[in-house]
């Protein structure tokens, strides 16, 4: 929720601790911050334009989402205005952020789980006028049981601004994937009190202070500050918006339709590729298994422009393919060779088939089986099916899909069936492909021409930002 604080402040004070945005604490084990998180300048900044930000669930797909605001099981006790859909949407450069954060969880048997990320102004402001009502008291046994309505502000627990709506913020805990339950942290989520704050001893159990200690220094190894009154709480600690207070509302058309057509960043003009073609796909690798893919064509004055954006996923072992089987992604400058869809053709440009029961990718490496290439199964009955992909298999993966020109040759063994396709509904990774939100994947596949580069490598190589 709000920044909570054990002693009264007021005034100046007050107002420069909740635009602060709270604690000095900063471990020494933390890692250096990626170099793709940098600081926006505020001042271009429109705050109804959601271009920047992303839909949590498409960076990291297995987080639980239990948006309280949403719901009316919360401090106010109603549905809190902007909150349109029960859904986190991050700022991208957060969002990867916290991808990092699930990928270590994920290794020691944890989930994500997401209480609140960005919230809208107008939900600020309803928490505002709710505070002022001082006769509603519905939720007060659940959440604010030892304090009186009236002490709110000056407490600091409602404010004028929050951290959340600048994007970075995130309040969340942990999810055992065990016992299939939401860890024990010894207090609530929004729970007024000291009992919320990361340190409290009182009588909280060794387990339960270790849990909080868990999702802490994870959260700050990966590039976030905590809050030293509230365990769930968490921002950015080099936030892309710090002095920006974002007013669309929470549901994820705000982003999905924030897309428009904008100029190149100088970085992806600068590609090589960029020198010869007229339409660039850019794969730019931001961690080990997850991509920012942009779509940038030259108008008729000869400038790129950017047309799509979209978080991605690359290999589970992410970038330097080099061979079948590797889980990596190739790098380099390649090309579309086809398109094929288990769905209808969406009206793509580039050659198309809709495949059917005997369509498979060949990854059959004796000699004529056609390697790295779409057959018929009834033009080669004797197709080693288990090194093959039987493409109709793969849905919603291959419901709309590109090849990508990697070992266009066919040579065997040095790997096959490198696609771009539409995210899976489990893996926030692929075997060596691209995959991307099933909507823009589409939109990609109606824009790309025959001649469009694609380019894939890591941000940073590329010498690029988010």
């Amino acid at each position: 929720m709000y920044k909570r604080y054990a002693k009264k402040l007021t005034g100046a004070a007050l107002a420069v601790s909740l635009l602060v945005g709270g604690t000095g604490f900063l471990p020494q084990d933390i890692l250096n911050l990626p170099a793709y998180v940098s600081v926006a300048e505020a001042a271009a900044v429109n705050p109804a334009d959601a271009s920047g930000f992303v839909v949590l669930s498409e960076v990291v797909p297995d987080v639980i989402q239990e948006i309280r605001y949403y719901s009316t099981y919360n401090f106010v006790g109603d549905r809190i205005r902007g909150y349109e859909e029960p859904v986190a949407l991050m700022t991208k450069e957060a969002a990867f952020a916290l991808k990092q954060v699930a990928d270590e969880l994920r290794e020691k048997g944890y989930r994500l789980k997401i209480f609140d990320a960005y919230r809208p102004q107008m939900a600020v402001d309803n928490f505002k006028e709710w505070a002022l009502d001082l006769k509603d008291t519905r939720m007060k046994e659940y959440f604010y049981p030892d304090l009186n309505k009236d002490v709110l502000f000056d407490q600091g627990y409602i404010a004028a601004y929050s951290g959340h709506s600048r994007g970075s913020t995130v309040d969340l805990t942990l999810f055992d994937m065990k016992t299939e339950k939401e860890v024990d942290m010894g207090g609530t989520f929004d729970f007024f009190g000291e009992r919320s704050h990361p340190d409290f001893k009182g009588d909280l159990t060794k387990e339960q202070l270790d849990h909080r200690h868990l999702l802490r220094e994870a959260m700050v190894r990966h590039g976030f500050k905590p809050l030293d009154t509230e365990w769930w709480h968490f921002t950015l600690r080099n936030e892309p918006y710090p002095e920006t207070y974002f007013t669309f509302p929470n549901n994820s058309e705000s982003v999905h339709a924030a897309d428009k057509v904008v100029y190149s960043p100088a970085w992806v003009t600068k590609l090589p590729a960029a020198a010869k073609a007229k339409q660039m796909v850019v794969v730019a690798g931001v961690a080990k298994q997850t991509a920012w893919i942009s779509l940038h064509e030259k108008d008729s004055e000869g400038n790129w422009q950017q047309v799509l954006t979209t978080p991605g996923f690359i290999g589970k072992e992410g970038l330097g393919k080099t061979k079948e089987g590797d889980g990596r992604t190739p790098v380099g400058t390649f090309h579309f060779t086809k398109a094929f869809d288990i769905s209808p053709n969406p009206g793509t440009k580039l050659p198309y088939t809709q495949v059917d029961e005997n369509a498979y990718w060949s990854g059959d490496g004796r000699p004529g089986k056609h390697y790295n290439e779409m057959v018929d199964l009834r033009q080669i009955p004797d197709l080693n099916k288990e090194d093959s992909e039987h493409i109709v298999d793969y849905n919603p993966h291959y419901k709309y899909c590109l090849n990508i020109s990697y070992n266009e040759e066919g040579t065997p063994g040095k790997g096959s069936a490198i696609f771009m396709h539409c995210f899976g509904p489990n893996k926030p990774f692929t075997g060596g492909c691209v995959s991307l939100p099933e909507a823009k994947m589409k939109a990609l596949m109606q824009r790309v021409d025959p001649d469009c580069a694609v380019v894939i490598d890591s941000l940073e190589n590329m010498g690029g930002a988010l």
